[in-house]
């Protein structure tokens, strides 16, 4: 069940889990043969399902395509950060339909031995957190991700029982906790909890559910996964080299022409970084990164070109190149390969071509060319259909190889390594894709997954330390003025009862005086008159 933004309407049912095998023709006759594709499907594990993947593309291979269906929203990732609702929900739904396949794809002429497990976008978030966990990782032998990691700023959410809470308040459960809430929430109709979360703009993503349940699908931020428990297989990684230009492009109201830099950065970054500290630090390095010479307030097309730079690099490409280098730091003997598609898609992401022109290769371009969707849409001018025929065969050429063997076709054959970075170039001019030897954007890599994760730590620390150095002095302050204020009540108290003392001291003298004036004289017997 998912809000679909073109019309403003819910669709789907609540009971949605549910997968689609494609099988050959003759997949009786190969029984147990075949290699198998696993495709998780989903743009930001709000929207996305089945019905959006028809199959994949006849790549010279048979094989079994298989698309799974996963919760979503609220439905799928709405978390009180408690034993009550951990989360992950979603999540779990993907390892169930894993276990199913690894269990019955055999049935279907599918080898268990040879499942290839793919995604693009969420769905490659997804593919990298089944990577992270161990129960997961035993179901399928070689993975295909693109757009993203579990790294990416959108692949998880902080302070996820503030959302929860949140949205019980838009659906009238508000002021309860924990299971109340929930409770609360199980009343409301499923489209209803749809609808309110996306008019209320918040997302539910997957969480670390590690402190909060024994059964947790994530036992630590992918970050720290990534550098233990993590256990590679051959993977060939790729994202599109204008993926941040949809980003952009739905935002333009808010950043496009008249928008200063500061005001063009903060309106993408400040979702991600809370703290004002780290907001106005990583804002400065931010513009000094990408938009050198101070880029004025009416280059508007300059600032998009350099916005959607940093849109790609902050949210895509360097969380695939964190991943990335994890898997080469882990072990040599598990190949990872790396794919850059920077081929304007035909299809109808940008229909018009001066759109496609200036926002290039945009957000999972690349899957219009791996799977069969109803986004697919042919190209208008003959060039074009013809590029578009080779970059197939060009997909085709490295996926085919790499399903069966989990070694790559094409120009993606030869393995990335930390000392020689080749990787395959998709161009518009060169839709066979070329291998390249350089690293790619190396230092706008560095930038994300190095330099700006110290810098917030920095920052964040400085911000405590701020913050402990006021509570200490409120402390002392009230510490202080509470013994200003015990000491004035002790003196207020000495100085009445030394008042009382010297009140009392007078009238006892007084009482004194009083029965010296009052007392009868001594008889004396001889001046006792006589009868």
């Amino acid at each position: 069940m998912q809000y679909r933004p073109s019309d403003g309407t819910v669709r789907g049912k609540e009971d949605c889990l549910y997968l689609d095998v494609y099988t050959p023709k003759n997949f009786k006759n190969v029984y147990g043969n075949l290699p198998v594709v696993v495709f998780i499907p989903g743009a930001d594990f709000q929207t996305g399902g089945k019905e959006d993947v028809t199959a994949g593309y006849d790549y010279g291979v048979s094989s079994v395509f298989v698309v799974v269906n996963y919760r979503l929203g609220p439905l799928g990732f709405l978390s009180t950060e408690d034993t009550h609702g951990p989360g992950n929900l979603g999540l779990w739904d993907q390892q169930a339909a894993l276990k199913f396949v690894k269990e019955n794809i055999a049935s279907f002429g599918g080898d268990p031995s040879k499942i290839t497990l793919m995604g693009f976008g969420a769905g490659a978030m997804s593919v990298s957190f089944h990577l992270l966990n161990r129960v997961s990782s035993g179901l399928f032998q070689f993975a295909i991700m693109s757009g993203g990691s579990a790294t990416s700023p959108d692949a998880t959410v902080d302070r996820a029982r503030e959302k929860a809470e949140k949205l019980g308040s838009l659906l009238g459960c508000g002021h309860k906790e924990g299971q109340e809430l929930l409770n609360c929430l199980r009343e409301v109709d499923p489209a209803q909890l749809v609808r309110s979360a996306r008019q209320g703009k918040l997302k539910f993503l997957p969480v670390v559910d590690a402190n909060v349940t024994r059964a947790a699908f994530l036992q630590d931020r992918p970050e720290a996964l990534y550098g233990s428990s993590f256990t590679p297989k051959p993977t060939i990684y790729g994202y599109t080299k204008d993926a941040g230009a949809m980003r952009f492009f739905e935002k333009m109201d808010v950043a496009g022409e008249g928008k200063s830099v500061d005001e063009i950065v903060q309106t993408f970054l400040n979702e991600y970084f809370l703290d004002t500290d780290s907001r106005v630090g990583i804002t400065a390095a931010v513009k000094y990164q990408y938009f050198r010479p101070r880029s004025s307030r009416t280059n508007a097309t300059s600032n998009a070109i350099n916005t959607i730079k940093m849109l790609t690099d902050f949210l895509v490409a360097a969380p695939v190149h964190f991943a990335l280098y994890s898997h080469m730091m882990k072990g040599a003997t598990q190949k990872a390969y790396l794919y850059v598609f920077g081929y304007p898609s035909g299809g109808r992401t940008f229909a018009r071509k001066e759109q496609r022109e200036l926002y290039g290769a945009t957000y999972m371009d690349d899957m219009l060319y791996t799977v069969n969707s109803p986004m697919t849409n042919g190209a208008s001018d003959t060039t074009t259909q013809y590029r578009d025929q080779v970059l197939l065969s060009t997909m085709g050429t490295y996926f085919a190889s790499f399903i069966r063997s989990g070694v790559p076709g094409g120009s993606l054959s030869r393995p990335m390594s930390l000392t020689a970075p080749h990787y395959a170039n998709i161009t518009k001019n060169n839709p066979n894709g070329e291998t390249s030897q350089e690293p790619y954007r190396s230092q706008e890599m560095a930038f994300w997954n190095v330099f700006v994760p110290d810098l917030h730590t920095q920052l964040n620390q400085t911000s405590w330390s701020s913050y402990m150095r006021a509570r200490e002095a409120d402390h002392f302050r009230s510490a202080t003025w509470g013994t200003v204020t015990v000491i004035v009540l002790l003196v207020l108290i000495l100085v009445g009862l030394v008042a009382a003392f010297f009140v009392y001291r007078r009238q006892r003298q007084r009482s004194k005086r009083e029965a010296v004036e009052f007392k009868p004289l001594p008889s004396q017997s001889g001046n006792q008159p006589q009868l």
